[in-house]
């Protein structure tokens, strides 16, 4: 039987246990800005595939592939006899009738000065009246066809939707092209701008992050967030980002990186330990460890917790480590 003394020492012993030496990293230089990465590509603003939109024989093929063309440069010419013949007879429709709407007009007025001199019968009154107006109407239909007839001599001339580059032709000289068939696809000069896709869990992150970049060939490239579909890609169940460049773009065209950092502070994932399955960390408080909760903490990512700079945070001697033990902080340079 052990004597009341031996069991005295023990209990003494249990309860007044030494103190666990520690070393503490302080908050201030723990805690970072974690940052994240995705895949981007710079996708052209404008990247056509240009139709015919009349049918008619390819007469000349006046810039090619690579080229580069201003926005109303002709790049394919239709043989546009048949539509100028048309325009003709559209023209010559409406100066027939204009010669007689105006023949009708004078009429008209002299009709309206007998009228009140009440010398005209009623009848013939109405008729000149009637006569004024039906070719007033018939005018209006010839110069709307000859509007009709100009829109599809111009369509003769397939022009470049934009400033930009031939990057393709389907099409060349005595082929005949038919409305919606595709002659070129041109891609525009316009600085391109970055689409990626970002995952559910980063979404919250990436809309209110900060330093967003494009990284291509070892080079970041500065960018500003245009949009963020809040709804899910239905092939990638992402979402999709749109950004723009905000100085200097990389080309059109590039695979590389989206970069950014979320705008809070956190600890990394080495610092966090879990006491009665909630995760947290250890901080020196005096000659007493104390534990502090992190909400919503995902195993093996930044911890996102806010202290003050000083605080101290226990980086080794931690495990096993629990709320109210004695601790001594040993010196980092220290074994």
């Amino acid at each position: 039987m052990l004597s009341v003394a031996l069991c005295f020492a023990i209990t003494a012993s249990a309860s007044y246990a030494s103190p666990v030496n520690v070393k503490t990293v302080s908050y201030k230089d723990a805690a970072y800005y974690p940052e994240h990465n995705t895949a981007a590509e710079v996708i052209a603003k404008h990247d056509s595939k240009v139709s015919a939109e009349a049918s008619a024989t390819v007469a000349s093929v006046n810039h090619d592939t690579g080229d580069r063309v201003n926005q109303g440069d002709t790049v394919i010419s239709l043989d546009c006899r048949t539509y100028k013949l048309q325009l003709q007879q559209a023209k010559a429709a409406h100066d027939a009738v204009n010669a007689q709407y105006e023949n009708a007009k004078k009429l008209f007025a002299s009709a309206q000065k007998l009228q009140k001199q009440n010398n005209i019968s009623l009848e013939l009154y109405n008729q000149r009246n009637a006569d004024a107006s039906r070719l007033k109407a018939e005018l209006i239909n010839t110069k709307a066809g000859i509007e009709a007839a100009e829109i599809a001599v111009d369509k003769c001339s397939i022009k470049a939707p934009y400033d930009g580059y031939i990057s393709e032709r389907f099409i060349s000289k005595g082929e005949l092209a038919q409305p919606g068939t595709p002659v070129f696809q041109m891609i525009t000069s316009e600085q391109g701008h970055v689409e990626a896709h970002i995952n559910s869990f980063e979404y919250e992150s990436f809309i209110q992050g900060t330093n967003y970049q494009f990284v291509f060939n070892g080079v970041g490239y500065a960018l500003a967030v245009d949009s963020i579909l809040p709804v899910l890609d239905r092939n990638y169940r992402t979402h999709t980002a749109i950004l723009s460049f905000i100085d200097e773009a990389a080309p059109t065209g590039s695979h590389g990186e989206l970069k950014w950092h979320d705008n809070k502070l956190a600890l990394p994932s080495s610092l966090v330990v879990v006491r009665n399955q909630q995760a947290g960390v250890l901080i020196a408080n005096s000659s007493t460890a104390k534990f502090i909760p992190v909400e919503s903490y995902t195993e093996g990512h930044p911890a996102f917790i806010e202290l003050e700079p000083g605080t101290q945070i226990v980086s080794t001697g931690r495990h096993g480590l629990k709320d109210g033990d004695s601790i001594t902080v040993v010196p980092s340079n220290q074994e």
